[in-house]
This record gives C-alpha cells, structure tokens and sequence, in this order.
C-alpha cells in the first residue's frame, strides 16, 4: 500500500456530528436525546415510501416516550428540491418545534438539516447555497438514515435539485453537522433490493474516492479501508437476502458511516464530477449513477497509485491482487447487485453529448475534478463515458 501522509507540521481536524449511536435498538437513544435538549414538540421529516413502509413506526415512538409533540412532514421526494427544505422550515417556525429529527434517505436527512437551520435563520435559500454560506446553528437535529449508502446522517453537506434547470446545488457548513446521528439496523428492514444496491455501491464509491483522494489522510485512510472490506463482504447478502440477514445490514450501515465521515474529511473525486450531468439528465439517482461511473473512472485512475488500487482489490475480495483486479472486483460487484457497471443501456449518446456533460462536469464539480488522483481535462472526461458507453455487457 502507498503511503500519503501530511508534513508533521500540517494540522489536520476532524469533522464529524455531535454524537453517532449505533446498534440494534439505536433508535431508542432519540428518547434520551430529546429529554436532554427540553424539547416539547419535534418535527420529523421523511418521505412517504419510507413513511408508509413503517420505517418511521419505531422513531414516532421514541419521540412519544420522550412526551413531545410530533408532527410529521413528508414532503421529500427523491433527488430533492430546494423548496424541500424551505417547506420544512416553515412547519417548524409555524407550529413552534424545538427539534428537528430526519429520517429515510440521504433526501430526508439533507432536508432535516438545511431546515433546522432556516428555521432561525430565515434567509432566502439562495444565500446560502455554496461552501460557508450558512450563517449560524439552527435547531437541534438528530438524523436516523433508512439506507446504507449516502452518510448524510454523518456529513456537513445538503444537495438539492434547482426546479428551474434541474441542476444540483449544494450547501457545505458546519452547522449542517447532525446533534446526534442515530445509525439503527432496524430501520434498513424495509429497503426494497434495488435502493439497498445503489446505495451501497454510493457508500463504495464514497469510501474508494476518499481512499485515493489528493486530500486524504492517515485518518481518513484508516475509515475507507474499514469501510471498503465491509461493504466488499456484506453488501450482495444484504441486496439478496435483505430483511433476514440482521449482521450484514448491521455492518453496512457502518461501513456507509464509516465511508461518509472518510470522504468529509478527505473530499471526493472524478466519480463524482462525471455523474452529476449523467444524473440530471436520465433522472437517475445519485448512487445509480455513481455505481454506473465507478468502474471505468477506477480505471482511468490506475497509473496514478497502483499499489493503493491493488490494495483496494484485496480488501474486496480478500485475496491479493493487482489494480486492475480492484476495477474487475466493482464490476463484478454492481452486475450481482443488478446494476450495469456503464452507461450504454442508458440511451443513445454521441461525442456531442459526452462534450456537453464533460463541461457541465467541470463547471459544477471542479472541487472534485481537482481531488482526482489522475489529472484530467475536458478530452480525458469524454474519453472516460465513451469507455462507459462502449463497455460490453
């Protein structure tokens, strides 16, 4: 494995949320939470799949052992919108809640965040979109994710589609920080197969791009690492045998807390940067489309480190193995959880369309572009979805 580490004289911190809990029965440690914060009435925020398949069933009643108050806002659809958030705000100052509690996906968590703070904050959510722009703490917010893939409960990022052109905006504080993340594998039960592969194969992405991230770190290494063996072990039972198999929804759960709290510290990469246009424009979700891109921009990245893709490749598979091993292990990975490690199936595509997504990449995701391992310009991007729309299936 290829060493990086910092000069002994660069400070690093570590950013994380308030408290984590985590286990079977977590969710009974909200109880707690709210008793401590004083608060007589919560809003919980989810959507209503999550809502309707009794997900929310064990949270409502942690909240009423605590005797609050408990109101319901289930306005979150997928790949959510700005007005989400600013709706939520708007329940929690009219029926005066103390607290705000999300819990589903990364959409609800995201939403739970950003409306804890408009709430005291009441800015128009234009200001505060971007990198810093949230002006202070908001109400207290406890999350409880229903996935194992996107590490909102852990991260001080909200990503919102703008209904105007359907571009994703995102918000970067540390007020966005969660008082207490609650990470219960009681509350995956009810992932249908398909969302509990894109979001595992999210949480893979997370925690490889964080492994090789220009800004890793030894702390940061040490997460991704863990991260990438525990989804690499546990994420075709939990696809496949779901609801039954307990210890391996357990461990994904960690293993996608453990990939979220790798990559807020060390940033992302070109995954990332290439999947946004792909996303807005075949409307697919964000760890869909990750899982799609992960392959062939692991790929294009080999000659950067090919030790630390090596080592990838044996903590997948457990064996030892070169890099292109790891690339092969992915693949093999998203095709038994049933999605199509490429592009091609999507549509018909053609240079002018790799052309346009590779400068909305660059415009809207420099930040991760830059975080790549390999260098990449505009010619390498359109080489790069011309191997994922070539790729044979």
């Amino acid at each position: 494995m290829s060493e990086f580490t910092p000069p002994i004289d660069a400070t690093k911190e570590v950013r994380s949320p308030g408290r984590i809990a985590y286990g079977r029965g977590a969710t009974a440690e909200l109880t707690e939470f709210v008793t401590e914060q004083s608060a007589d009435s919560v809003l919980l925020v989810t959507d209503p799949g999550v809502h309707d398949a009794g997900a929310t069933d064990a949270v409502v009643e942690a909240l009423e052992d605590a005797r609050v108050d408990v109101s319901v806002f289930t306005g979150v659809r997928s790949e959510p919108k700005l007005s989400m958030p600013v709706e939520a705000a708007q329940h929690v100052c009219e029926a005066g809640h103390d607290l705000v509690v999300g819990c589903g996906g990364g959409s609800s968590m995201d939403t739970a965040k950003l409306a804890g703070v408009l709430a005291d904050h009441p800015v128009p959510i234009e200001d505060v979109l971007g990198m810093d722009n949230v002006p202070g703490d908001g109400r207290p917010v406890a999350l409880l994710p229903t996935t194992a893939g996107t590490g909102s409960e852990v991260t001080h990022i909200g990503v919102f589609a703008d209904p105007d052109d359907g571009a994703k905006r995102v918000v970067y504080s540390p007020h966005l920080f969660a008082d207490l993340a609650i990470l219960d594998p009681d509350l995956t039960a009810s992932m249908p197969p398909h969302v509990a592969a894109a979001t595992g194969l999210d949480a893979l992405t997370h925690a490889i791009e964080s492994y090789v991230s220009m800004h890793r770190t030894p702390y940061t290494d040490t997460l991704a690492r863990r991260a990438i063996e525990l989804i690499g072990n546990n994420l075709r039972p939990v696809v496949h045998q779901g609801r039954r198999h307990h210890e391996a929804r357990y461990r994904m759960l960690l293993g996608s807390m453990l990939a979220g709290q790798a990559f807020v510290n060390s940033g992302l990469g070109a995954v990332h940067a290439l999947t946004y246009p792909i996303g807005i424009r075949f409307d697919l979700g964000h760890g869909e489309a990750n899982a799609m891109l992960l392959a062939p921009v692991m790929r294009y990245n080999l000659p950067a480190d090919r030790q630390r893709f090596a080592e990838i490749g044996r903590l997948l598979t457990g064996e030892d193995s070169g890099p292109e091993e790891a690339v092969d292990a992915v693949e093999h990975l998203t095709e038994e959880v049933g999605i199509p490690p490429g592009i091609g199936h999507l549509g018909p595509l053609d240079e002018s369309d790799f052309a346009s997504f590779a400068d909305m990449a660059m415009t809207y995701s420099e930040h991760n572009i830059e975080r790549n391992p390999r260098q990449l310009d505009r010619d390498d991007i359109i080489e790069i979805y011309w191997q994922a729309y070539e790729r044979e299936e």
